[in-house]
């Protein structure tokens, strides 16, 4: 289950349509590629990856949006970084589509060290 019981939008018109007061913003992430960041009015934020700086433009300008080009405006990083993330959300793993991870497997170097007679029928039991 999503944060908030809200499901993710897999495309940027999704996500404005299902939310209020949204906010563009298109930022360049590494040589050439762009990212576009809609932020809705309580402070949740989703991103997606364009191959330039105007095509994420021309992205948030399909669903209506006139971005922020560049950077965050002061108000906006306030408003993420205010936002609360629901209880419930902590409830689930950070990644939930890695399942759960058990214990860890006893691996022989972590076991207590035997000294003595102990120490060679272990070591003996661990040759065979």
């Amino acid at each position: 289950m999503p944060e908030g019981g809200r499901r993710k939008a897999r495309r940027p018109d999704e996500f404005v349509t299902a939310r209020s007061e949204v906010q563009a913003v298109v930022v360049r992430i590494g040589l050439n590629d762009a990212q576009l960041v809609l932020v809705d009015g309580d402070g949740d934020w989703d991103r997606w990856v364009y191959h330039s700086v105007e095509e994420a433009t021309a992205a948030a300008s399909a669903v209506g949006l006139e971005p922020h080009v560049g950077e965050y405006p002061e108000d906006l990083r306030v408003k993420i970084n205010a936002r609360r993330r629901p209880p419930e959300s902590f409830d689930r793993g950070a990644y939930p589509e890695q399942g759960h991870v058990g214990p860890v497997i006893p691996y022989p170097e972590n076991r207590p060290r035997q000294v003595g007679e102990a120490a060679q029928k272990e070591q003996a039991q661990d040759q065979e």
